[in-house]
């Protein structure tokens, strides 16, 4: 290769020099960063919204209605939506590990290390360019190559995949989830419909048997805490006369290396038994807690069979809505069609997105660096 000043060796020592100072910035790592999690974020979302369906779905498998002259079961409503759901969460898992992947590889990239290679080449490119080493300036500008590549590709990349997604992709996706998420919120209504036949009579029973074993359970652990006491107290009368005959580092802590091995016994035990006390006085405050939490669902079951609303918020009649519900499934059967090619083609955009044109665009840059590559060696 001619190294006679050129025209062009000049443009190659402004790269030289910007490319690194463009890296030890961080400037386009952190825009293609935020860029990342900004697209963590929404796969993340839509995944909830998918675990959402699926798991309201997962409720009512197998609920039958005993409507008029017909027995519907919402399983059979259902079948298509479950079957679809758990598939698209586990293409979106993958696109979540893609993107994660992603992210993990542009922290790496952007570690010191490689800034420190690619100036250390830079410099030594450009030292051999304006000495005239052409045995030494052809390997070192194709490592520098190299270590641009490794720099800089993955952030271009990000930085190309999020302008074809804000300008081709993001405002249909959005459309998509919004009309997912409508079909989550008629899910969530015919649940609670669904819900409402439940035997209230029942309801109240299976509580109060709750409450009397939490109650027992309740007394069982202050009983059996109560017991603890004089088997502690026995404890530290006898760890403290064992101190008292111990040296006087023994008698300020138990930790003290001079204690004898019968003090670290007593001390031992003494934990113990502190400790199984403490269990159960935990365990009763917890089954209290249980206790005032089943109270309140009886209560607000015992209002609801009278026809009254347990809150502000909770406005549904006592009594089932049979015809109410069937127009609900109806409806919903009908927009199984529409919410599959919904999320058939949103999950798809996320491919796209996650995978495939990441992929495109790291071919084209591979190409763009071996045309470089092949460029250097005429």
């Amino acid at each position: 290769m001619n190294l006679e000043p050129l025209k062009s060796h000049y443009f190659l020592l402004l790269a030289l020099a910007a490319l690194p100072a463009l890296a030890w910035t961080g400037l386009l790592d952190d825009v293609s960063g935020d860029h990342i999690n900004t697209s963590l974020g929404s796969a993340g979302v839509i995944y909830g919204t998918a675990r959402g369906i699926n798991a309201l779905v997962s409720l009512l498998q197998g609920t039958e209605l005993n409507l008029v002259f017909l027995t519907v079961s919402i399983g059979e409503v259902l079948d298509p939506v479950n079957d679809l759901i758990e598939r698209f969460s586990g293409v979106i898992l993958f696109a979540l590990g893609s993107l994660a992947l992603q992210k993990i590889l542009l922290i790496a990239v952007s570690h010191q290390l490689f800034n420190l290679t690619l100036t250390a080449f830079a410099l030594g490119s450009a030292a051999s360019l304006l000495l005239k080493r052409e045995t030494l300036y052809t390997p070192l500008l194709k490592c520098f190559v190299i270590v641009v590549f490794l720099r800089f590709s993955l952030a271009l990349v990000v930085l190309a995949n999020h302008w074809v997604d804000a300008t081709f992709l993001r405002e249909p996706d959005r459309q998509r989830h919004a009309a997912m998420m409508h079909f989550e919120g008629e899910l969530e209504t015919a649940s609670a419909l669904a819900r409402q036949q439940e035997n209230h009579s029942e309801s109240i029973a299976a509580l109060q048997h709750e409450i009397r074993q939490l109650r027992a359970e309740s007394e069982q652990a202050a009983s059996e805490a109560q017991k603890m006491s004089p088997a502690i107290q026995a404890q530290r009368k006898e760890l403290t006369q064992l101190q008292n005959n111990a040296d006087i580092a023994c008698r300020v802590s138990t930790l003290s290396p001079t204690c004898p091995e019968t003090v670290a016994r007593a001390a031992a035990t003494l934990g113990d038994l502190q400790r199984q006390r403490d269990y159960y006085q935990q365990s009763q405050a917890s089954a209290r807690e249980h206790i005032e939490r089943k109270r309140s669902e009886l209560d607000c079951l015992e209002r609801k069979t009278r026809g009254e609303a347990c809150s502000m918020w909770d406005k549904l009649p006592a009594a089932p809505n049979i015809r109410e519900l069937q127009n609900k499934l109806e409806k919903m059967q009908g927009q199984v069609g529409v919410f599959a090619d919904n999320a058939i083609t949103l999950l798809t955009s996320i491919l796209l997105k996650s995978v495939v044109i990441p992929l495109l665009f790291f071919y084209i840059l591979i190409r763009f660096t071996r045309a470089i590559w092949l460029h250097q060696r005429r």
